[in-house]
Order: structure tokens, then C-alpha cells, then sequence
């Protein structure tokens, strides 16, 4: 008897597993449907926010790279305007750009000759 009272209790949860099946999968497939478009659309979002992420640490490094060059930049350029004021390197600029020589120094001026090896 016992025996027969556990083959309903199988068969009745076989029946309810079919009918949980039934209701799930087959009756609402659209909405596993979904589920999945969603999570394949979510997928697809996070790859190209982890390329962009990408792209933009390149470009800081980049942009930081290039700070840094200006910064080198300007710091020599403050140098040399600093430099300008002083009377030596005044004379210096005008013996090197003009040609001009102090009294009392001779200029000597080298031509280079066609006849030379």
C-alpha cells in the first residue's frame, strides 16, 4: 500500500515538474528570450566602455607626455629671456648674429677656397 502511495507521489511530482517546465520555458520563452538579449546587449556595452577606457588612459599618457615636453619648453625659453638681460650675453648675441667685435679684438673671417681638397 505504502508502495503505491509512493508511485502517486512520484507520478504527482513528475506532473508537477512537466508542469513547471510547461509554465516556464514553453509558455514564457519570450521571456527567457529577453533575458538573454539583454545580457548579450549588456556584454556587448561593457567591452566597448573597457576599449574607451582604454583609448582614454592612452590618451593621458599621451597628454601628460606632452605637459611635460612644454613645461621643459617654457622653462628654457624663461631661461633664456632671464639671459637677455645680462650685459655678457648681450655682447655674446651681437659677436655671434651681427659679426660685430669689441675694440681692441681682431675679427678674423675664414673663406673657404674652391682650390682646397
Amino acid at each position: 500500500m505504502e508502495n503505491t502511495k509512493d508511485r502517486r507521489g512520484l507520478r504527482s511530482l513528475a506532473y508537477k515538474r512537466s508542469r513547471l517546465f510547461e509554465e516556464v520555458v514553453l509558455k514564457s520563452w519570450w521571456v527567457l528570450l529577453f533575458i538573454l538579449l539583454c545580457f548579450f546587449a549588456y556584454d556587448r556595452a561593457l567591452a566597448q566602455k573597457k576599449r574607451e577606457e582604454q583609448r582614454l588612459k592612452e590618451k593621458l599618457i599621451s597628454i601628460a607626455e606632452q605637459k611635460a615636453h612644454e613645461i621643459e619648453k617654457a622653462d628654457e625659453l624663461a631661461l633664456q629671456i632671464a639671459s637677455s638681460q645680462d650685459p655678457a650675453f648681450i655682447e655674446l648675441a651681437l659677436m655671434r648674429r651681427l659679426g660685430l667685435v669689441p675694440e681692441g679684438q681682431t675679427k678674423v673671417h675664414f673663406v673657404k677656397s674652391s682650390l682646397s681638397p
